[in-house]
Order: structure tokens, then C-alpha cells, then sequence
């Protein structure tokens, strides 16, 4: 209850420290009042009364929220102190409340371990389908999958939609105690053919299973050839117990070649007819591949001659090979295979020879392997824009046609609201494309969308800072949204302030050009009062600030990455600490980065620290923020001056740095148009360095 109570805390401080604009007093009419045509004066009279009208209303029902969370605590109070009474009272006083159905969630997951059937069977029925009703429903499965209430699981499971693991674990020990013991086997057999542990849920499923006969040798085989291709060797040792004997030899030999894939370069040893072995050589081939992709290649030739592969075999282990070729900076191998196989094309591989192209300022080759591309890539602005540089750097000036088919390219590129679009306008000098058409929403759309239950639910839940269920309760609100409910729904999270919903929503419509919602303008004032104090000696400005918390987190106050990045700007607790020491910066615990000014501050000053370390250069500042600066150090290192900016970012080794860059540069652009104002993609040391 406590994350309730301090949403509470935050609301109310929101509320009465942040104000609201009060009504302005009534003075007596000046002389040049008086002198005012009447029309005028009773016209400027309705416009006073209605505003003060609204704003009363707006009073009184800020008011009244605030009364209906302070009985909400009140209630959840209650419930921690199974004071049923006293949560019945206060029930029917938040009768017409969005959360009023959270008292029931919480007050029966406080005593869901007594198993209220009654009460779940009145509330699932009540509130199925709703994110609160299929999060009930998955803790009464927990709760009765972990007392081996199986009876009463096959009541309550959901086979369509539920996928946790341990649920279907569960389940299908239910379903062949209770139910069709053949389609329970059926899908213990999905569940156990896997190449990694299942929880220890499925044991019991599993031992019934085997007891009836339900294992075979075949099968084991496959789970071990499984677990020896995903690298779990120690499973894979211990399946192998239960294989025969001639198997088992073969298993131990399949270990053997996973660990010493050169191996398998013993051609008369594995061609063999036991089917095995052509599992071992399958493993063997994309071991090797990841050590020494040419030995690898060269052992498909004979390998693939003497074993029947399939197409889509064939084509999967030729895209990995093309992928290893290419990890291990074999430009020439990977060339090779590409020509000498025919029909054969990989997206990445291809893209990485370009790429490596480009590296090596080799402006003839960028061009064949563009035009290499399907043509549906070659239509994209990236594309467009690398195959006009590649013929402008090949000396076009003899040849007015290859100039024309530059300039044509360009111009195509440049329409684009894009970093490669930018780019291109940069080059042949035109104004940015910005293309910025807000969404046809009408004011009754917002409307009716915004008063559907699930989305006031997400609003409360969000007000008292209950961000996870907010966010479970816009998602199911969305789910099944249309493209113009999304886009409606954008309007509405943008107006709540909640500016990661309204950029998912409009995203998932599909509609690009309201920059006002892909785009928010979101906490300004701090953003401006860290940019305006930290920038006055580098080239942090508020854009640069904007566009790199966009990309970190969407604006998304509360955003927790799997690394342990936090808040607004993503910054790990140990960088925060560092910074927050240097910057004189109050820090406590990691908790404090979900505080958007201390998150801002930190982020910002973080990433003018990195300015001054790159000479003040904003896409390695971005680079350094998303790699690390050692790495973009290492990279400056080894490129060493010899590569113009746009081919240095475009052959970052990373791709989610590539990406990075590229969107905080264009970001940056679109925020100051967003702004009002004008800002180049790079400044003029930027683009004349060389890196």
C-alpha cells in the first residue's frame, strides 16, 4: 500500500504546491471600460462568466478526486486490517469510483490463500476479460496449482491465452489427472521437448508421463540434441542417462564436438548411416562456423554432398555461415559465398558489406551492393541516400547523367522527415521535410474514448502512482483498439501528462505525421533549467536533452531496463551516484531516479560531461552515452581521422548505437521545430570532422 500512499502524497502535492490559477479580482470600470461599446462589454461579461464557471468545475472536481483517494487509502487501510465493516461503508460511498473494483481485487488477494470461491466466481464473472479480472484469475491458478487443487484448476484455466510456463505446468498435470489424458500427453511432450530445465512445476507431469510410457528413445534424443545445440551440456548429460547404449556413445561424441567442433573436419569418422550423426555434423557445422567460418564452409561442401538437407535447412545454416563470415571481418569470404551461391541473399550480410564498403571509402563497391538490394531496400531513405553519395564521390562531373541520377536520389531522400532525409536536404541544400499533420480527432472522440471504464481505471491508478496496474489497465483498454481509437487515445494520454502512452498509441496506429504526440514536449521547464545552466560552455541544449530522454525511455518516469537503467534518461545507479557527486547533486538510493528532476539533472550533466570529453561533439557525446565512452574511444582509435562523420556513424560496430545516434541527431532537429525555432542536424565543426 505504500506505492498507493505515496502516489497520494505526490498527488496532493501536485495539487496544492504546484496550485491553481486563481481567479482574477474584480476591479472597478476604468474609464476606457466604460467607454467600450456595450456589445463588446456583455460579450467580454459571457466569456469572464464562462471561464470562471469552468474553472469552478474544474475546482470542485479535483476536489472531489481528492476526497475519493483519500476514502481509497481508507479502504485499503480497512482491508490490512480486515476491518469488513468499515470497507462495506466506505464502498458504498465510492460506489461511482474508477478503482472501486480494486477493493474487491485486493481484499480478496489478501485472503485468497482461504480460497473464497464464492467471491472469485463473483468477481471473474463480474470482471472478465478486464486486466484486474485475468490477473485475479492468475493468482487463483497459482494459488491452487500450489496446493494441487487440480480439480479446481481445470475450472479456472484458460488454455487460449494463458502462456506462462508454470501455469501450463499445472495445467497439464490437472489435465491428465482430471481430464483427456491423450491431449494432456500430447502437450506434456511440447513441454519437455525443449533444449533448456522447465520449472520444477512440470515435474510431476513429467514423471507420469514417463511412467506411462509416454519417452522414447527418439524423443530423447531430440531433447538432448536440443540442450547440446543451446548449450546446456549438463542437461544434456543428464537426458543422456536414459538413452541406450549405442546412443549414448553418440551423445557423448555430440558433447565432444560441441566443445571441439574441428572435429567434424574428420569427414570418414561422421559420415555415417545411424541418423545421429547427421545431428552431430548440424551441430558441428554451426560450432565451427562460429569459430572459423571458412572451415566451416568448406566442410558444408563435403557434408552437404553426403547428407540430404533441405531447402530450408539449407538456406538457415548458409544465412548463419554469411552471418559468422561477416562477425569475423571476412569481407572476401563472405563475398565469395554470396556469388558462388546462387538465388542466395541475406538482408544483414548484404547490408554489412556496404557497410564494410563504406569503411573502406570504396564508393564502386557501396554501389554494386546497393544495387545488389531487393528493391523495395533500395527504395529507403538510407539507400537513397548512400548510392547518391557513392556516384557524387565517383566523379560524376564527366557524365551529366550519373550527376542528374545523384541530384534525382537526393531529392527522393530528402523528403523524408528522417536522419538520412536531413542529410540528403543538408547536401542539396533545401529545407527539412517535417510533414506534420495532427491526427483527425474530434473533441467528442477524446471524449467517449476517455470515459470507457478501462481507461479511467488507467487514469486513477496512474494519479495515485499504482504504475504498474495503470500501465496493465491501458494496455488491455488499447488492445483491441482501432487505428482511430489508438490515435484518440494518443490525444488522451498526451493531456494526462502521460507521454509514453500517447507515443505507444500513436505509434501502434500507424500514424507518423502528428508530431505533437511522437514528439511531446514534456518536462520543459526542468529540461530548460538544467540545458540553460550546464550548455553556457558546451553544446548541450534543451533539443539535445529532449532527444536523448525520447529515445532512452519514451518519457516514461518509471521506465526500469533489464540492465538496472532507471527514469527519464536511463541512467544505471552506479553512474548516477558517480555524477549526482560531481554535479553536487542530492542522491540517496536508486529509487531517486524515478524522480524526473533528479533524473534530468544527473542525465543532462552526464551527458555534458561527455560533450567535454568528445571536443563538443554531439553524436559522439550520443555514441559515448549509449555504449560507453572507453568503446567510442576505442572505435575514434581505430578509424583514426581517415573517415568523413556520415561514413564514421554509419560503420559504428554496434547497430543499437547506429540507431542511437541517428535518432537523438534527428530528434534534436525535430525538437526545435517543435519549439519554434531552427536547428541544423550538424553543426559545421561537426560535419567537417573526420574521425
Amino acid at each position: 500500500m505504500s506505492i498507493g500512499s505515496n502516489g497520494l502524497a505526490i498527488f496532493l502535492s501536485a495539487l496544492f504546491v504546484g496550485g491553481f490559477t486563481a481567479a482574477p479580482p474584480l476591479h472597478a470600470q476604468s474609464a476606457a471600460d466604460v467607454a467600450e461599446p456595450a456589445p463588446l462589454l456583455a460579450a467580454a461579461g459571457a466569456a469572464t462568466s464562462a471561464a470562471l464557471k469552468a474553472e469552478s468545475r474544474e475546482v470542485r472536481e479535483a476536489e472531489a478526486a481528492v476526497a475519493q483517494r483519500k476514502k481509497l487509502q481508507e479502504a485499503r487501510m480497512a482491508i490490512a486490517h480486515n476491518d469488513q465493516r468499515r470497507l462495506a461503508q466506505l464502498k458504498k460511498e465510492l460506489k461511482d469510483y474508477p478503482l472501486l473494483p480494486y477493493l474487491d481485487y485486493w481484499n480478496i488477494s489478501k485472503n485468497l490463500s482461504r480460497l473464497p470461491y464464492g467471491d472469485i466466481d463473483a468477481f471473474l464473472e463480474k470482471y472478465d476479460g478486464t486486466a484486474i479480472g485475468d490477473w485475479m484469475r492468475i493468482r487463483v491458478l497459482r494459488e491452487l496449482g500450489a496446493r494441487d487443487r487440480f480439480r479446481e484448476y481445470l475450472k479456472y484455466y484458460r488454455p487460449e491465452w494463458i502462456t506462462r510456463t508454470q501455469l501450463r505446468c499445472y495445467y497439464v498435470d490437472a489435465l491428465s489427472r482430471y481430464g483427456d489424458k491423450k491431449e494432456a500427453y500430447a502437450l506434456i511432450e511440447e513441454l519437455w521437448t525443449v533444449g533448456a530445465s522447465q520449472p520444477k512445476e512440470c515435474d510431476p507431469a513429467f514423471n507420469r508421463w514417463v511412467n506411462d510410457g509416454g519417452i522414447t528413445q527418439e524423443r530423447i534424443w531430440k531433447r538432448h540434441a536440443l540442450s547440446v545445440g543451446a548449450g546446456n551440456l549438463d542437461l544434456a548429460g543428464f537426458i543422456a542417462r536414459k538413452l541406450d547404449k549405442d546412443r549414448t556413445r553418440r551423445a557423448e561424441l555430440m558433447r565432444e564436438v560441441y566443445r571441439k567442433p574441428e572435429l567434424i573436419l574428420n569427414y570418414e569418422r561422421f559420415v555415417q548411416e545411424e541418423p545421429e550423426y547427421r545431428d552431430i555434423v548440424s551441430i558441428g557445422l554451426r560450432r565451427l562456423a562460429s569459430q572459423s567460418a571458412e572451415k566451416a564452409e568448406a566442410a558444408w561442401q563435403r557434408y552437404s554432398a553426403s547428407y540430404l538437407y533441405s531447402d530450408e535447412e539449407s538456406d538457415e545454416f548458409l544465412r548463419y555461415l554469411a552471418l559468422q563470415f561477416a562477425r569475423q571481418d571476412d569481407q572476401q569470404g563472405l563475398e565469395t559465398l554470396i556469388k558462388s551461391t546462387p538465388g542466395f541473399f541475406d538482408l544483414r550480410t548484404s547490408e554489412w558489406l556496404i557497410r564494410q564498403s563504406l569503411r573502406e571509402m570504396d564508393w564502386a563497391q557501396v554501389e554494386f551492393w546497393i544495387d545488389r538490394l531487393p528493391a523495395e531496400e533500395q527504395g529507403l531513405d538510407r539507400w537513397l541516400y548512400w548510392k547518391a553519395r557513392a556516384i557524387n564521390e565517383q566523379n560524376p562531373k564527366s557524365d551529366p547523367a550519373r550527376k542528374a541520377e545523384a541530384e534525382k536520389l537526393f531529392q527522393k531522400a530528402a523528403l523524408e522527415r528522417s536522419y538520412y532525409g536531413f542529410l540528403a536536404s543538408d547536401t542539396i541544400k533545401r529545407e527539412y521535410s517535417f510533414v506534420d499533420h495532427p491526427a483527425p480527432v474530434t473533441p467528442k472522440q477524446v471524449k467517449e474514448v476517455a470515459a470507457r471504464p478501462g481507461m479511467q481505471r488507467a487514469r486513477e491508478l496512474q494519479a495515485i502512482g499504482e504504475f504498474y496496474h495503470a500501465r496493465r489497465e491501458w494496455d488491455y483498454a488499447t488492445e483491441k483498439m482501432k487505428p482511430e481509437e489508438l490515435m484518440t487515445a494518443g490525444k488522451i494520454a498526451s493531456s494526462w501528462g502521460w507521454y509514453h502512452k500517447s507515443i505507444q498509441s500513436i505509434l501502434a496506429a500507424n500514424y507518423l505525421d502528428d508530431l505533437e504526440l511522437r514528439f511531446p514536449l514534456a518536462f520543459t521547464d526542468i529540461v530548460s533549467d538544467v540545458a540553460s545552466n550546464l550548455g553556457k560552455k558546451t553544446a548541450l541544449d534543451s533539443y539535445l536533452v529532449l532527444a536523448v530522454a525520447r529515445q532512452e525511455s519514451h518519457f516514461s518516469h518509471d521506465a526500469k531496463s533489464n540492465a538496472g537503467a532507471m527514469g527519464l534518461m536511463q541512467l544505471l545507479p552506479s553512474t548516477a551516484e558517480a555524477t549526482a557527486r560531481k554535479a553536487g547533486v542530492p542522491y540517496r538510493r536508486s529509487w531517486d531516479l524515478l524522480n524526473p528532476n533528479t533524473n534530468i539533472t544527473l542525465g543532462a550533466y552526464y551527458l555534458n560531461t561527455l560533450l567535454n570529453r568528445f571536443d563538443n561533439n554531439r553524436f559522439l557525446a550520443a555514441a559515448a552515452y549509449n555504449a560507453g565512452p572507453t568503446r567510442v574511444a576505442s572505435w575514434l582509435k581505430d578509424t583514426n581521422k581517415k573517415l568523413p562523420f556520415d561514413v564514421w556513424i554509419e560503420t559504428i560496430p554496434y547497430s543499437e548505437t547506429r540507431k542511437y545516434v541517428q535518432n537523438v541527431l534527428s530528434y534534436s532537429v525535430i525538437y526545435a521545430y517543435r519549439s519554434g525555432d531552427k536547428a541544423p542536424l550538424l553543426t559545421k565543426i561537426e560535419a567537417e570532422s573526420r574521425l
